[in-house]
């Protein structure tokens, strides 16, 4: 259960980064590919942890 508090502390800080945060277009860029591995894998997690 751990994990998926962690992976979602870290969908709130990349998010407040993306928002609060003056970043560069290739930051940006990366940032919300981050965001988006993020939450692919917190929505992987539930799914395993639904099933477990």
């Amino acid at each position: 259960m751990e994990d998926i508090r962690d992976i979602y502390a870290e969908i709130a800080e990349l998010r407040a980064e993306l928002a609060h945060c003056i970043l560069t277009r290739r930051e940006h860029r990366e940032t919300q590919l981050r965001l988006v591995q993020a939450l692919t894998e917190a929505d992987h997690r539930q799914r395993e942890a639904e099933v477990a």
